[in-house]
């Protein structure tokens, strides 16, 4: 199985300060904004790699508990050709799937694995 970094997501305290940041010390270019399930998203791109930037959600409470995001970077990205193959491989290696798949937008299917100190991992294939 062939993975590849896809997007690096930064929960904020405040977003549009850390995208003003990192769009001023790293020379980061706006690539797009979107919401997910009322969730502003702003898409930088920097360093040769897409960072996305958010606040957190009303309903999450920002502590140091497993499974439960922090502030920072709680996320990563990585991209596969083959969905369904992927998840059968990190089942067989005894990952902990938190979201099985499913389709949040045309063209895209995720699922999500539980990592390392609540690091959050989504695998993801585009159709």
């Amino acid at each position: 199985m062939h993975y590849s970094l896809d997007h690096i997501h930064v929960r904020c305290s405040d977003a549009d300060a850390s995208i003003a940041y990192f769009k001023k010390m790293f020379d980061a270019e706006e690539v797009g904004k979107w919401e997910a399930k009322g969730m502003p998203i702003t898409n930088l791109e920097m360093a040769g790699q897409r960072f996305s930037f958010s606040p957190k959600r009303e309903e999450v409470d920002i502590v140091a508990k497993p499974h439960e995001p922090g502030w920072g970077v709680y996320q990563i990205g990585l991209k596969v050709d083959d969905l369904d193959a992927a998840l059968a491989q990190l089942k067989a290696r005894g990952a902990e799937i938190s979201k099985e798949p499913f389709t949040p937008k045309d063209g895209l299917r995720i699922f999500f694995v539980n990592g390392p100190d609540g690091l959050e991992i989504e695998v993801m294939e585009y159709l």
